[in-house]
């Protein structure tokens, strides 16, 4: 049984209208062919965790517009290394740079920081569906994977994600 770990539908101020996390547990629960070649890339490391090194762009470069990469800073606090150019276009902005915490001036970024600290502190990834509202003209449904990664310590640094619009 997959758990919910929340239901968003609160305004926020990027292109999203909708939110569901959930625990990611399999390859089948995704229908994006991108997020389901990275969620097999990462579960390939089972049952140890890939770290950030493991992780050669080079390697993914068809998936590059797809991904980010979130550093853990501390609890509750993050930063927006990377973003795809598919995720501006899903989002509506970069989030290149952008710190998350549990004290952001944007809720979106809270609850996102709350979401994380699961990740983090379990050591799982996780998934989101939910809905956007694209250049405000398209509605489109889409899903993340967001995939832990290990420093060399054995703590999670970084989270690696993809996005995709899917039917």
């Amino acid at each position: 049984m997959v758990k919910e770990k929340a239901i968003e539908v609160e305004p926020r101020s990027d292109n999203v209208k909708k939110v569901i996390r959930l625990d990611a547990t399999s390859v089948d629960e995704f229908k994006s062919p991108t997020i389901r070649n990275l969620y097999q890339w990462w579960e390939s490391y089972t049952p140890q965790l890939p770290t950030r090194d493991d992780f050669d762009i080079s390697r993914h470069w068809e998936i590059a517009p797809s991904l980010y990469l979130i550093e853990a800073i501390a609890p509750g606090q993050y930063l927006f290394r990377l973003n795809g150019e598919n995720v501006v276009n899903i989002f509506g902005s970069s989030f290149r740079g952008q710190e998350i915490s549990l004290t952001s001036e944007l809720p979106e970024l809270r609850r996102l920081a709350g979401y994380l600290d699961t990740l983090v502190e379990e050591k799982k990834p996780g998934r989101c569906t939910g809905v956007v509202e694209i250049m405000e003209v398209k509605v489109a449904c889409f899903e993340t994977v967001d995939l832990p990664l290990l420093r060399e310590d054995g703590s999670v640094g970084h989270l690696l994600g993809s996005i995709s619009l899917v039917d």
